[in-house]
């Protein structure tokens, strides 16, 4: 499920679901309010963690623990 193969698609993938995720740069949103609105995309909580595991490894998003704010980068 993480990555694509053959039997499964890009967008049933990690990879792919993540995109769910993206807004625009400098966009600063908390984790609760992330998953309340994709809940759709992830029905499973693990899907959406293992989802900003990936953004955040690519670089993707920052995460301030101070203010507890997700930050989208470039």
């Amino acid at each position: 499920m993480i990555c694509p193969d053959k039997f499964t698609s890009i967008d049933n993938s990690i990879l792919g679901k993540s995109t769910k995720l993206l807004m625009e740069v400098g966009t600063q949103v908390t984790v609760g309010q992330l998953r309340s609105e994709t809940e759709k995309f992830f029905p499973n909580v693990s899907d959406f963690i293992l989802a900003l595991d990936t953004l955040f490894a690519l670089g993707k998003i920052d995460f301030n623990e101070s203010t507890g704010m997700l930050t989208y980068v470039d």
